[in-house]
C-alpha cells in the first residue's frame, strides 16, 4: 500500500483512534503551555496579554509531539520530553511573529486571527518574540525530569537550531536570495534552514531525552529532514490552492515568488510529498510504530490527500 492511498483512506477507524490520541497530546501540551507561561495577571499586562494571545491560540502542535513520540519510539518516557517540546512551540511561535512584522513578509492573518503587530502593535510583537525566544531557554534549563548534561546539550542544539545556521539564517535567505537563483537545490536548502531544523530539534532533542546513542539521533535527524521537506512542500502548495479562511493565515503570499509549486507544478509537488513521506518512513523501517502513524495522520488530517 501506497502512502497515497494510506492517507486517502479517511472511513478507517485506526485513523480514527490515532487522531483522538494525537488530539489527548495536543491537549496535555496546550495545557502545560499555559502554565509555562506567565499568569494573565502578571505585569507587564499588555506584553503577556500578547504573548498569552499568540501561543495559545489553536495550533497542530507538530513540534511538541514530535519530541515526545521521538522520546518514546527510541525508549525513554514520552513525558520526559513535554517541556522540552514546549519550549520548541515557544520558539516556533516567536519565529511566526517576526516572520509576520511588516519589515519581514507583512502578514495579515495568523492562526486565524489578526497577527499579532496588527493586534498590540510592533514594538510589543518584537518584544513578544524576543520574550519567548529567552523563555525557550529556561524551560528546558528548569526542567527537572531531564539529565543536567542533556539539558545542557539540548540548549546548545536549540541555540544552533535558531542563531546564524537555523531559523534566523533561514529568514534571511528568504527575504534577501534573489530570485533568479532559486533552483530545486537552494530551495531545498533554503525550507531546510526555514522548517526542517526545528523538526530535527523535535526528533534530535527527542532521542536525546531517551538516552539514545549517535547512530540513533542521526536515524532521527534524516527521517526530520525529510519530513519538513514534505511539510513545506504542503505549505507552499496550501498556499497556491487554499484559502485564509480554511488555514488560518494569509494566502498567495509567494505569488511573485519561485516556490517549489511555481517550479514544478501543482501535480509534481503532490507526488513529491508523497514520495518523500515514504522516505522518511523508510528510515525507520517499521510502518506501524507510533511515530509514522502521526506522520500519516498529520498530513490525513491537515487536508492532502495524494
Amino acid at each position: 500500500m501506497t502512502i497515497a492511498s494510506v492517507l486517502r483512506e479517511s472511513d478507517s477507524a485506526a485513523s480514527f483512534d490515532l487522531a483522538d490520541v494525537s488530539a489527548a497530546r495536543r491537549a496535555r501540551v496546550d495545557l502545560r503551555l499555559r502554565k509555562l507561561l506567565p499568569p494573565a495577571d502578571a505585569a507587564p499586562l499588555p506584553l503577556i496579554g500578547a504573548v498569552r494571545d499568540i501561543c495559545l491560540r489553536p495550533g497542530k502542535r507538530v513540534r511538541p509531539l514530535l519530541a515526545m513520540l521521538s522520546s518514546a519510539h527510541f525508549g525513554g518516557d514520552e513525558l520526559a520530553a513535554l517541556d522540552f517540546g514546549c519550549a520548541l512551540e515557544l520558539i516556533h511561535t516567536a519565529s511566526l511573529v517576526l516572520d509576520d512584522l511588516p519589515c519581514m513578509d507583512d502578514a495579515i492573518m495568523r492562526r486565524g486571527k489578526l497577527t499579532l503587530h496588527r493586534r498590540f502593535g510592533e514594538d510589543t510583537a518584537v518584544l513578544a518574540a524576543v520574550a519567548l525566544l529567552n523563555h525557550a531557554y529556561g524551560v528546558i534549563a528548569g526542567d527537572a525530569m531531564v539529565e543536567i548534561e542533556t539539558r545542557l546539550a539540548l540548549v546548545a542544539l536549540l541555540s544552533e537550531t535558531v542563531g546564524f545556521r537555523g531559523l534566523v539564517a533561514g529568514q534571511f535567505r528568504d527575504l534577501r536570495d534573489p530570485e533568479a537563483l532559486r533552483d530545486e537545490q537552494t530551495l531545498t536548502s533554503l525550507n531546510d534552514q526555514k522548517t526542517g531544523v526545528l523538526f530535527a530539534a523535535a526528533m534530535v532533542g527527542g532521542a536525546m531525552i531517551a538516552g539514545a546513542d549517535q547512530a540513533a539521533q542521526m536515524r532521527a535527524r534524516l527521517f526530520a529532514n525529510r519530513l519538513g521537506l514534505a511539510f513545506q512542500l504542503w505549505d507552499d502548495l496550501q498556499d497556491f490552492v487554499s484559502t485564509s479562511e480554511a488555514i488560518g493565515k494569509d494566502v498567495r503570499k509567494d505569488d511573485d515568488r519561485v516556490t517549489f509549486v511555481t517550479l514544478w507544478g501543482e501535480a509534481r509537488t503532490r507526488a513529491t510529498i508523497a514520495e518523500t513521506i515514504e522516505e522518511a518512513l523508510a528510515s525507520f523501517g517499521d510502518p506501524n510504530c507510533p511515530l509514522a502513524l502521526y506522520v500519516l495522520n498529520l498530513f490525513h488530517y491537515a487536508g492532502y490527500g495524494g
